[in-house]
């Protein structure tokens, strides 16, 4: 996924909050939180209730180009991709 098509996938869910909703495998999502605990304050990752293993990973404007490079670059580590179908919940 390109850094374009990553950027398109971003929901802003508030004026000072972006969103991507991702799945991840459950056995990887503690691994997607503990790379994000590393880059201190470039985003927060929620986990969403539901049967599907979606997470929501929330930033700030300013820190949307960060987060899409943490998440570009932890790629091959964990296995994500956009979520395109509904949101079970919102994470606010």
């Amino acid at each position: 996924m390109t850094d374009s098509d990553l950027a398109a996938t971003a929901r802003v869910i508030e004026p000072r909050s972006v969103a991507w909703y991702l799945e991840v495998p459950r056995s990887q999502v503690v691994l997607l939180q503990a790379y994000f605990e590393l880059y201190d304050g470039v985003a927060t990752v929620r986990t969403l209730q539901g049967d599907a293993p979606i997470v929501c990973v929330l930033t700030t404007p300013e820190q949307k180009n960060d987060c899409m490079g943490v998440l570009e670059a932890i790629s091959e580590e964990v296995q994500w991709r956009v979520w395109r179908g509904p949101i079970p919940e919102e994470p606010l």
